[in-house]
């Protein structure tokens, strides 16, 4: 299951957390599929906010988008396309610090949250949004280990 990071952000990530949030959030949604690919940018306020204006009609930063890929059939001998989990690196940051959290805590909560989106799960409506929360902090506490060297 190849998850891509690109980072466009000088600031360096723990890369192997955010796989792992990736990894265990796509299982817990029962795709274990080898042949599935997932890319997770990692950018700054301005380049999230065109994002933000483009596709969803507002002109502000935010921290992280979901842009499934909708690719029903890979291309022979390639993967399938899941879709990309677009993150502001900036907006995380002040997240984290206004929370009390970690940038890594911040950053795989993001992961996870951007790809519950790509595999269905919705927070447009109060239970959707509990829903996502639940399974967000259940795939949190399985991801979370203490201590892990960035490597990106």
């Amino acid at each position: 299951m190849p998850i891509l990071i690109q980072r466009q952000h000088p600031r360096r990530i723990n890369g192997r957390l955010l796989r792992r949030a990736a990894k265990k959030t796509l299982e817990s949604a029962g795709v274990s599929d080898r042949s599935v690919e997932l890319s997770i940018a990692l950018v700054d306020d301005e380049t999230i906010r065109e994002l933000n204006a483009k596709y969803r009609g507002q002109e502000t930063p935010t921290d992280v988008l979901s842009f499934p890929m909708e690719q029903d059939v890979p291309m022979p001998g390639g993967p399938k396309l899941l879709g990309d989990v677009v993150i502001s690196l900036d907006t995380a940051l002040r997240q984290a610090e206004a929370g009390g959290r970690s940038l890594d805590d911040e950053l795989c909560h993001l992961v996870i949250h951007g790809a519950l989106h790509l595999v269905g799960y919705e927070d447009a409506t109060a239970a959707g949004y509990a829903e996502m929360v639940r399974k967000g902090e259940e795939i949190r506490r399985a991801v979370q280990t203490p201590g892990a060297a960035s490597d990106v």
